[in-house]
């Protein structure tokens, strides 16, 4: 039986229906990536899809690729923006103090922002819940995974040896395969169950960054007064807490201060987690984020 022209007419029809979805399937995947001139420095980003805007902000010795088991799936449905703190990735290197707040608000003013979702990952949730507070108007809602809070003094006596024993050897004897190792199994990196690609891909990281931070703490993103702790206040959106259960105790404190005095804020923890949640359990990561920024927090009557 050959086709009736009625139902050629119908069958061009769908394959032309099919082919402009596919096009535009393709245009809201498509990643458009650039380095912005903004407040005497260069930094470097990645943008895809349609939408809400998220924004993503990596941890610290890291970059944007910490995203990289997020992107795909958040930018079919948002436009998501990635990119590469000041001093880190691909971004220009940092030279002087200077806060990664300011940064932001000029990379978003650059890219014609003036909302926007934020998911930060250790300082990058720093910089999210920093923001929010200085310019609540343009936060939508923000998940603060594995936060390093400047302004907490609360450290363990064990993190702070750690930290000041990376510190002193890094400084001292520069950022090569040993040191690196040896900041691959500190609290701040350390895997517990992690995927092959997912150690492949910190690997790959922390052979990449520079370690200059670590060298000369001077350059270190500089958030105060006042500091991100005495401003989680006055922080309106909803917020989202992320630990992992395998986090050091000192992340955990700051988890419950950021709870008791952030106003519309929740927390969850993913279990046999390190401070790299979203690298190590990035299935439950992905889908406890889209849940948040789809439903937000619910209210109790």
């Amino acid at each position: 039986m050959y086709p009736t022209h009625h139902s050629r007419h119908s069958l061009l029809a769908l394959l032309c229906w099919l082919l402009c979805s596919s096009v535009v399937a393709l245009a809201q995947s498509k990643t458009v990536s650039g380095r912005l001139a903004v407040n005497d420095t260069r930094l470097y980003y990645e943008a895809a899809g349609k939408g809400e805007t998220v924004v993503l902000i990596h941890g610290f010795a890291l970059d944007n690729r910490q995203w990289d088991s997020q992107w795909s799936k958040l930018n079919k449905r948002y436009r998501v923006i990635r990119y590469d703190v000041r001093g880190f990735g691909q971004s220009a290197r940092a030279r002087d103090p200077h806060d990664p707040t300011d940064d932001l608000k000029a990379l978003l003013d650059s890219l014609g922002i003036t909302q926007t979702h934020l998911v930060g990952a250790g300082m990058g949730a720093n910089i999210a819940l920093h923001f929010a507070a200085r310019y609540p108007q343009r936060a939508l809602k923000i998940v603060a995974a594995n936060t390093e809070l400047d302004g907490f003094e609360e450290y363990t006596p064990e993190l702070s040896a750690s930290l000041h024993k990376a510190v002193g050897i890094i400084s001292q004897q520069g950022w090569h395969d040993e040191q690196q190792e040896f900041w691959l199994r500190s609290p701040f990196t350390r895997l517990y169950a992690a995927e092959d690609r997912a150690v492949i891909r910190l690997s790959e990281m922390t052979a990449d960054y520079h370690g200059d931070h670590l060298i000369n703490p001077r350059i270190n993103p500089y958030f105060g007064p006042p500091h991100t702790l005495e401003l989680l206040p006055i922080i309106q959106a909803q917020t989202l807490i992320l630990t992992g259960s395998k986090e050091e105790e000192t992340f955990h404190r700051m988890a419950k201060v950021m709870a008791e005095r952030i106003p519309n804020s929740s927390t969850f923890v993913i279990k046999n987690s390190g401070h790299l949640s979203n690298l190590e359990k990035s299935t439950i990561f992905t889908s406890t984020l889209l849940h948040f920024l789809k439903n937000g927090i619910r209210q109790t009557p």
